[in-house]
């Protein structure tokens, strides 16, 4: 029961750390005034998905960041934020996809070019497969000949209510979908194998 636990345990950080990043605001230069690269501009480079980090560094005490509306982004209005951060340390993490604010909350830094905007990129979901084929009749293979006084339906005439028999057409080949279900029993084997691994 404990090796379950610790199996589990593995795979949600394995699926964890595997579908979020962290993202320093502002690279080297930091949540600053008057940055070499605008925000915005350092926004549109990367691409933020729901669960992403953005940390912003800054000096604690001269500064801050605040989570506001669209009008007070435009409007630089740090008297009615949605969030307030000010450990010079901050870390927000996107919780639904669409667009989020930032500005300072130092006066005129955000008339200084101290505001960001990031667009939350939709979370990836997967594609359906579509609905599977009923299921093919057996392949039976034709009959082998025999050593019977009786002769074989291959050489009996044919008659026009009886047409020759041919044998069914051979088995197609594996689709897509036995394709991804090994790929995907695969990684479960190779991840039980790591969670044996760690258990030793």
């Amino acid at each position: 029961m404990g090796s379950a636990v610790v199996l589990v345990g593995v795979l949600m950080a394995l699926l964890s750390s595997c579908c979020a990043y962290d993202f320093y605001v502002g690279g080297r230069q930091g949540w600053v005034k008057h940055p070499c690269e605008s925000y915005n501009s350092w926004a549109g480079r990367n691409r933020f998905q729901v669960h992403d980090t953005l940390i912003f560094k800054y000096k604690q005490g001269n500064d801050s960041v605040l989570v506001v509306t669209e009008a007070d982004y435009n409007s630089c209005n740090v008297a009615d934020p949605i969030g307030c951060y000010t450990d010079g340390n901050s870390v927000f993490q996107f919780n639904r996809s669409g667009p989020f604010y930032f500005i300072s909350g130092a006066a005129g830094h955000c008339a200084q070019g101290q505001k960001l905007i990031v667009v939350v990129l939709a979370t990836r979901t997967p594609i359906p497969s579509p609905p599977s084929a009923p299921a093919e009749p057996p392949y039976w293979p034709p009959p082998t000949p025999s050593l019977s006084p009786y002769p074989s339906p291959a050489s009996a005439p044919s008659t026009p209510g009886n047409p020759p028999s041919t044998p069914l057409p051979p088995r197609p080949s594996s689709s897509a979908s036995d394709l991804a279900v090994s790929k995907v029993s695969l990684g479960l084997i190779l991840l039980m194998a790591l969670g044996r691994a760690l258990l030793v």
